[in-house]
């Protein structure tokens, strides 16, 4: 399996003498460097032991751009009983600012699935920001000042990890706006995400039940 990013490339088998191989015919088509074992790929730190492999991002320069590096720290993303909207005669902020914290969200939602929701939410208000919309970017930049260290571990020969499985789960109605509901779903294997997504629904849901249909049916495909 290879995977190749503008000049960045990575790849991964079962077969020593196949890398050996694929380096070789490599080196000699293209102006290549062999730099070992994958360390670093596109800002995401790897490291691989006998436990099993564990990937990380470096938040803390997000923080320090922001100025939020000494932040006092929350556990939670958001205040459960908050609920964003559009609101034209609220308090706009610096639209630019709101932007480049967003961009940054979706930069460490690269291995850090627990951001999903909150970057799904707070970007559909990117046309006009208000002080309500930055206090949520804010308190999420705050929870990542508590979680710095948090990644992804994929551990190595756990038997009862080795199935692949699957979650689902909608927000009915989540967005006040337009009454749509937001969906998402997450696959794990040796006990980390592999893949996940969570956006809004295409249509809007007029029951809790038809809401966690979708979410199942887009989970399932």
């Amino acid at each position: 399996m290879v995977s190749l990013y503008v000049d960045a490339l990575v790849f991964t088998g079962s077969n020593e003498e196949m890398f050996a191989e694929f380096k070789a015919l490599m080196k000699r088509e293209f102006d290549m460097t062999d730099l070992g074992k994958m360390k670093f790929f596109l800002g995401v730190e790897v490291v691989q032991n006998d436990e099993g492999i564990y990937l990380s991002q470096n938040a803390l320069e997000i923080l320090e751009r922001f100025g939020l590096e000494n932040a006092n720290s929350v556990r939670n993303l958001m205040v459960p009983s908050i609920k964003l909207m559009k609101n034209e005669d609220g308090k706009q902020v610096d639209m630019t600012q709101y932007k480049q914290m967003v961009c940054s969200f979706m930069y460490l939602s690269v291995n850090r699935s627990d951001l999903m929701f909150v970057v799904s939410l707070v970007s559909r208000y990117m046309e006009r920001p208000i002080s309500l919309h930055m206090q949520a970017i804010k308190r999420v930049l705050r929870n990542v000042k508590g979680s710095v260290d948090l990644g992804i571990c994929y551990k190595r020969g756990v038997a009862s990890d080795e199935m692949l499985m699957a979650f689902s789960d909608s927000d009915y109605v989540g967005d006040q706006d337009d009454r749509r509901s937001t969906f998402g779903y997450v696959f794990m294997l040796n006990g980390g995400a592999v893949g996940w997504s969570l956006k809004k629904q295409p249509v809007v849901s007029l029951s809790t039940i038809e809401a966690e249909f979708i979410s199942a049916a887009h989970c399932a495909c």
